[in-house]
């Protein structure tokens, strides 16, 4: 995979839709729902993104979503909301939000409101972030740190087909304060055509 030398010149598309959901960049309007999203199960989102609190009130989610939205056009991350397919209600986020362009290496990482978990959600949604990376992008590498604790989200890197590469133990403090250890996984272009 060669290196990218203007992201920002990248036609990327904007929206994919499946039988389960549609995955889109965000847009102006898009703060209720993912204010929302985030109420439904604030305590339990809190355990694992240090975000969360950022969220006290729609005007802050409204903030988010747009940043996030000018950030897609400069390329600094790429970061998609889970809608329903009316697209009236959010069901979490995923995207990348660590970007290597000379590699290319693009970081992962979603969140799932409560009443949408357990339902394939996640899944679909993160191979149509690997399908944006392989296969618009060009990208070599995909890959995802995750708490050891958060079996929910290891589990979800495995069942989609990501290799597991590192256990790190006492990597990192959380935003609790606590020293966790912390899963590594990634899937490479090579192995995409496989998971597909």
């Amino acid at each position: 995979m060669p290196a990218i030398e203007h992201p920002r010149l990248l036609e990327l598309p904007e929206r994919f839709e499946t039988d389960m959901l549609v995955l889109r960049v965000y847009r102006a309007g898009d703060g209720v729902a993912f204010f929302d999203a985030v109420d439904e199960d604030r305590q339990e989102l809190s355990q694992w993104l240090g975000w969360v609190d950022q969220h006290k009130s729609v005007e802050d989610s409204e903030a988010a979503v747009r940043n996030n939205a000018g950030k897609w056009i400069t390329r600094e991350s790429l970061i998609l909301g889970i809608f329903s397919k009316d697209e009236k209600t959010l069901y979490g986020g995923t995207g990348f939000h660590g970007v290597d362009w000379k590699v290319p290496s693009l970081e992962i990482g979603w969140f799932l409101r409560k009443s949408a978990r357990g339902q394939g959600v996640a899944a679909e949604a993160v191979r149509l972030c690997c399908k944006l990376a392989f296969e618009h992008i060009g990208a070599n590498r995909v890959w995802g740190t995750v708490d050891v604790l958060n079996d929910r989200s290891w589990r979800l890197f495995e069942r989609v087909g990501f290799t597991r590469e590192a256990h790190l133990r006492g990597d990192c403090r959380d935003h609790h304060g606590s020293v966790r250890d912390t899963f590594a996984y990634s899937l490479l272009a090579r192995e995409w055509p496989n998971r597909v």
